[in-house]
């Protein structure tokens, strides 16, 4: 069999979606000729798909034949193929530095369509994929310097840290950044978009850049914990993705509690849950019409302090007000 006429059955047999969207991948594969291998694959049917599946040296020489950028086609085979959902490889392809990658990808053939939002190697191509992975070029990005970039940005980094963990607080979110964004683009690491969803680059999973993030948030909680001068055991928490400093100043239960210390905010259910006679830190400015809350909240830039007291008086709170006034911050109390 014509190998072009193979692999128009094969996609007929098992697609299963839109009309308009298996056509779309006729016309770029076969270019004036789809019309002709449309009708000749109108009746395909399961025997089509075993044909295929016992001709894989046909349909990878045809494959081999069409690629004409043999770098995106690897790139593809070594971290893309990971992606099977269509929009979620068009932003992945875009990530390993080749936008529009996804328009190749069908046009070779070695990419199509199962269904209108599935997009992924058909698997008689397992060899080819394997050859093409092993011949692929790439230096990773460092996913920590990548993020570094992005470490005075809070909303960005809380967002970013939220979608990661799939513990987003859309209230906390507003009241100390505005609205959630719809699109968000962090360097070579990952892209948000609100109708897809958070693609993180294929050349990571989702952990490793979590880890990365807790290491660039670690190391700036560390340095805002210093410049807070409080007395007491200090760690960073990676459960709760903060810096926790535990303060007992006079042994008393009113003035012993927890200083959170977050560069960005933190949604970690295992904090929230344990909010009772604690203070947070955040740094950043306090956004306009910012509401007050059970704990206090004290956001830290530069040499400048804004303290939003709690909706009950606390005297930790006002302990930690002491505190920055003593180690020279300019501090308004709200």
């Amino acid at each position: 069999m014509d190998p072009k006429l193979l692999e128009a059955r094969y996609q007929r047999a098992v697609f299963r979606g839109g009309e308009e969207t298996i056509r779309g991948d006729f016309q770029l594969r076969y270019g004036k000729a789809w019309e002709e291998l449309w009708r000749a694959s109108y009746d395909a049917g399961e025997e089509d798909v075993e044909t295929a599946e016992k001709s894989p040296v046909l349909l990878v020489d045809l494959v081999k034949s069409r690629i004409d950028d043999v770098g995106t086609a690897a790139l593809y085979a070594a971290y893309g193929r990971n992606l099977a959902l269509e929009r979620e490889l068009e932003l992945g392809m875009e990530l390993l530095g080749r936008p529009g990658a996804l328009e190749k990808l069908l046009r070779w053939g070695l990419v199509m369509h199962f269904d209108d939002d599935v997009a992924t190697a058909p698997p008689y191509l397992a060899k080819l994929l394997i050859e093409l992975g092993e011949a692929a070029s790439f230096c990773k990005p460092n996913p920590r310097e990548e993020l570094e970039a992005y470490s005075r940005d809070g909303a960005t980094m809380a967002y970013l840290e939220a979608l990661l963990t799939e513990e987003l607080d859309a209230e906390l979110h507003s009241a100390f950044y505005g609205d959630p964004p719809r699109e968000l683009r962090i360097g070579r690491v990952a892209i948000y978009q609100q109708d897809v969803g958070l693609v993180v680059s294929p050349v990571y999973s989702a952990d490793e850049v979590l880890d990365a993030m807790l290491r660039v948030k670690e190391r700036r909680a560390d340095a805002l914990a210093k410049a807070l001068s409080l007395h007491g055991e200090y760690e960073f928490s990676a459960e709760h993705r903060c810096g926790l400093h535990y303060l007992s100043v006079d042994g008393s239960a009113e003035k012993s509690g927890v200083v959170a210390v977050c560069p960005w905010l933190s949604y970690s259910r295992r904090l929230w849950r344990r909010m009772h006679n604690t203070v947070l830190v955040v740094e950043g400015q306090r956004p306009p019409n910012f509401p007050r809350f059970r704990f206090g909240v004290v956001f830290i830039k530069g040499g400048e302090a804004e303290a939003v007291r709690p909706a009950s008086s606390s005297k930790l709170f006002d302990y930690i007000v002491d505190v920055l006034y003593s180690v020279g911050f300019s501090v308004s109390e709200l």
